[in-house]
């Protein structure tokens, strides 16, 4: 058996793997989606230099398509708020000190919480869904999305497939990443997830025995993984 099934990048899971390590729970990487510049990156780098209140930032992955774009720009002033730790941490390593980071990794809570009013610059995925936008825009912040980057399933070896349907559990950090794995392998282990929402895409596609962090950070997803392994290992 290959223990934890670690779904993204080893990059992105390098902290990930450090915890588990050191918790002592056994993984392996099968990297299961992979990004793409979306129908808005394009223009993301003129967009920089609107004069935006605020740069709303959702994930280490739009941190990145943002890094890349406000090179090219000239490096404007940019003033940004990073949703969660892995962002933050993202855009730290690219330059980009956030202002504002919520008390909680949720795009309601980003919604909700953020100060001030003005314009917002949202770049996003394809795949995102609308509700930062529209609880923003109830607060009397004026928001444009950009769709600067989409995710699609890598296409996998036979040797990954074999891993996944070898695995003890499955470490899931978005609903991409379980459209992915129901569409490569009919396996259905049990299923630790980073939050209620890609739970919730879990469930959905078949899988049974599902966890999630009630905190959706790498120290409470870790403890999951953790806690399912040693339930079903």
């Amino acid at each position: 058996m290959e223990g934890a099934v670690l779904t993204r990048s080893p990059e992105k899971d390098r902290e990930l793997a450090r915890r588990l390590d050191a918790f002592g729970v056994p993984h392996t990487s099968v990297p299961l989606v992979e990004h793409a510049p979306g129908p808005d990156f394009p223009d993301l780098a003129g967009a920089l230099g609107e004069g935006w209140a605020w740069v709303a930032v959702t994930s280490p992955t739009a941190a990145r398509f943002l890094a890349g774009a406000w090179e090219r720009a000239g490096r404007p002033r940019l003033r940004v708020a990073a949703l969660g730790g892995g962002t933050e941490r993202a855009l730290k390593e690219e330059g980009l000190i956030p202002a504002f980071v919520p008390p909680e990794a949720y795009g309601q809570a980003l919604a909700s919480s953020l100060p001030g009013a003005g314009p917002v610059l949202w770049p996003t995925s394809s795949r995102a869904g609308a509700e930062l936008g529209r609880i923003l825009e109830e607060r009397g912040f004026t928001v444009r999305r950009l769709d600067v980057y989409t995710t699609r399933p890598r296409k996998l070896l036979l040797k990954e497939r074999e891993r996944l349907e070898r695995a003890h559990l499955a470490a899931f950090a978005s609903p991409s990443a379980v459209e992915a794995w129901a569409a490569a392998t009919p396996a259905r282990p049990p299923v630790a997830a980073i939050g209620e929402v890609t739970a919730q895409a879990a469930k959905g596609a078949g899988f049974v025995n599902v966890w999630f962090s009630r905190s959706p950070s790498i120290e409470g997803w870790a403890r999951v993984i953790l806690s399912v392994y040693r339930r079903y290992a």
